[in-house]
């Protein structure tokens, strides 16, 4: 009930009344439901909890509360009873974990839909403010290549002639960025070009991969879906770098949405790609804030109707969370009460 109902909320489809409701219901679970110990670690083992029946009175109500949102909103449920749910893994007064006999498929989405995880914080933040999304590019605000220094990563290969390649293979990249051709030929092309015996997937793989999260700003993502915010990735890659970052840097399982410009068929900054990643967010873009260390990218957000902040990993991250506190967005992760859960997903 509560991921459907938050998945309402993040959608912007909620009344203020609906939504003061929900914050207000998942609010006194957090402090009154006890948190199974299987959350700990993300639930790693796939545990369902389910209340214990007869559930108690203050618990019900407010689940009846949720319930009917959902039926406000034509969203379809079921309850569901059971005197075997599964092979108990933790049990309390009031519910009980199990792990599951057997397990059905998950229903198909319909095609352009994301369904997002939902968070173990409280939502009242979010609940007060117009954003309720936040859209991270990669380059200079959630990664960096050491040093800061992409020159020297193609050093190894051409010498003190990496600057005037590296320009020249950007700008022959800028195609493949927005999902028109490969790099890695025209890449293998300016290789020969300057008698450079590497690969383009060596060069590639030297000038183009070296490069790592920022700690500060993944906890900063950490922290905003905390607090109820959808977290999302946009940013300028070509296929090959998109391929990179998911398989190798997880992406994928940090964000929310992720969207890669050669996937949306055109890239920052055209204002085009914000109104594709909206699109795919499914929320309006005045909901949305973006941070790019790239002014014009910045500007071409405001175009397209987002909330954008201009900053790079290298004004601080402070810095940044005043700027997102100046936008009423809490970037701070505040702890839960004790005795909180994780996610809310027990069944009534």
């Amino acid at each position: 009930m509560f991921v459907a109902v938050d998945h309402l909320r993040r959608a912007g489809v909620l009344d203020a009344a609906e939504e003061a409701t929900y914050v207000d219901v998942e609010d006194w679970f957090i402090e009154h439901l006890p948190n199974p110990d299987f959350y700990a670690d993300g639930n790693t083992i796939g545990a369902v909890t389910w209340f214990r029946t007869p559930v108690p009175a203050p618990m019900r109500a407010r689940v009846d509360l949720l319930c009917g949102i959902l039926r406000a909103h034509g969203v379809a449920f079921d309850v569901v009873r059971s005197t075997n749910p599964g092979d108990v893994v933790y049990d309390d007064a009031v519910q009980i974990g199990v792990i599951p006999h057997t397990r059905a498929d998950p229903t198909p989405l319909p095609d352009g839909v994301v369904q997002a995880p939902t968070t173990a914080g409280s939502k009242r933040a979010v609940a007060s403010s117009a954003i309720r999304h936040v859209l991270f590019d990669a380059d200079g605000v959630l990664q960096r290549v050491p040093d800061d220094d992409w020159y020297a990563l193609a050093e190894p290969f051409l010498g003190d002639r990496a600057r005037e390649f590296l320009h020249r293979a950007w700008v022959l990249e800028r195609p493949a960025l927005a999902g028109r051709g490969e790099l890695l030929p025209l890449l293998a092309d300016l290789l020969s070009e300057y008698d450079v015996d590497a690969t383009a997937d060596q060069v590639f793989a030297a000038a183009w991969c070296q490069v790592a999260p920022v700690p500060g700003t993944v906890a900063l993502v950490g922290a905003l879906r905390y607090n109820g915010y959808g977290v999302h990735l946009g940013t300028n890659q070509d296929a090959n770098r998109a391929a990179f970052l998911r398989a190798e840097l997880g992406y994928d399982d940090l964000f929310d949405t992720s969207n890669y410009s050669c996937e949306l068929g055109v890239a920052k900054p055209d204002p085009g790609f914000f109104v594709q990643a909206a699109q795919r967010i499914g929320a309006p873009p005045e909901t949305i804030l973006f941070v790019d260390d790239t002014l014009a990218n910045v500007e071409a957000a405001r175009d397209a109707g987002m909330t954008a902040i201009h900053w790079t990993v290298r004004d601080g991250h402070d810095h940044l969370l005043d700027e997102l506190a100046q936008h009423g967005v809490d970037g701070r992760h505040t702890p839960a009460p004790r005795g909180a859960r994780g996610p809310l997903g027990t069944k009534g």
